[in-house]
């Protein structure tokens, strides 16, 4: 084992050159980007390489990669900077107000009903939000790398979303899931109205599935598909709600959509209900270390709000 003396820390700058590398693929493209010089960038990664004892880059004429060793080193290397950023933001958001800066994201489709809410309970609770609103295979990957604090994402009631050991994910609710399908479809009549648990009858369709190709949910589908004997034949990926919905009512895809989804109106879409033994959609908080209360407040009482029997659907 190497021998490295407690003492002999990380330069912030040498991490900062190997993590411009590693992004822009050469030690030039990575000093145009940092803005230093070439011989600059070169200094830090060397001193580096001597402090971590071994070689972090294989350089080339078409660029650099990193070694095995460099490869096991990156993300947290990454993750140290993400952390001295976060001190100084943090610093700069306390002595601006005296606010506490919590790094927050969350799905775009359940964003758009909850985040007034949120950012006006956190104003009380005297939290700072820098929000991101993305899919949950990007949030879940900033969370890894330390660029996110908490996230609210959603997963498949059988199947997680995948996430170090490092994540901690606290259930907020489950929602049940429907099957968009037109109107004519053969699951939408009216004696068919039964909670659906396997999904035979859509072995001819062709299904909308998320943008990002990452999502648990669509994962699950696909599985339940196979159960039934045959593989969802993709026809369309886009995580846009109405745009799906209009291709679901031109009889051109089927789609598992969330009640939230099928709360819409639409005469020429039939929503069909999965029976939640079969499937439902976890909403989850994923956080890096225990999340301030006050945030965990706001967003549970954002949440009681959109389920309030009496808020807008």
């Amino acid at each position: 084992m190497y021998d490295r003396r407690s003492a002999d820390l990380p330069d912030f700058r040498g991490l900062a050159a190997f993590d411009a590398v590693l992004a822009a693929g050469s030690v030039s493209a990575a000093a145009t980007a940092l803005g230093w010089s070439h011989p600059t960038v070169d200094h830090h990664l060397k001193r580096l390489e001597q402090q971590a004892g071994t070689k972090l880059l294989e350089r080339g004429p078409r660029g650099s990669v990193p070694t095995a060793a460099g490869t096991v080193f990156a993300p947290r290397a990454r993750q140290l900077l993400e952390g001295g950023r976060r001190a100084f933001a943090e610093l700069d958001a306390w002595l601006d107000d005296e606010r506490r800066l919590v790094r927050f994201g969350i799905f775009p489709t359940l964003g758009a009903l909850v985040v007034p809410g949120i950012l006006s309970r956190a104003e009380r609770e005297q939290l700072s939000l820098e929000l991101t609103l993305d899919e949950c295979e990007r949030l879940g990957r900033q969370l890894e790398q330390g660029r996110l604090d908490a996230a609210v994402l959603f997963q498949a009631s059988d199947l997680p979303t995948p996430l170090s050991p490092e994540i901690t994910t606290t259930l907020l609710f489950a929602e049940p899931l429907f099957l968009a399908v037109p109107r004519e479809h053969p699951l939408a009549t009216a004696e068919r109205r039964q909670p659906v648990r396997e999904f035979s009858e859509l072995r001819d369709d062709r299904w909308a599935f998320g943008a990002s190709g990452g999502d648990t949910l669509d994962e699950a589908t696909r599985e339940h598909c196979r159960r039934a004997g045959f593989e969802a034949s993709t026809g369309m990926r886009s995580d846009d709600y109405p745009a799906i919905l209009g291709m679901i009512a031109a009889g051109q895809l089927v789609a598992v959509v969330p009640a939230s989804v099928a709360s819409w109106h639409d005469d020429a879409v039939a929503f069909v209900p999965i029976d939640p033994a079969t499937l439902t959609r976890e909403v989850v908080l994923a956080t890096r270390e225990e999340p301030p209360a006050g945030l965990r407040a706001a967003i549970t009482e954002a949440l009681a709000d959109l389920h309030s029997p009496t808020s807008a659907t």
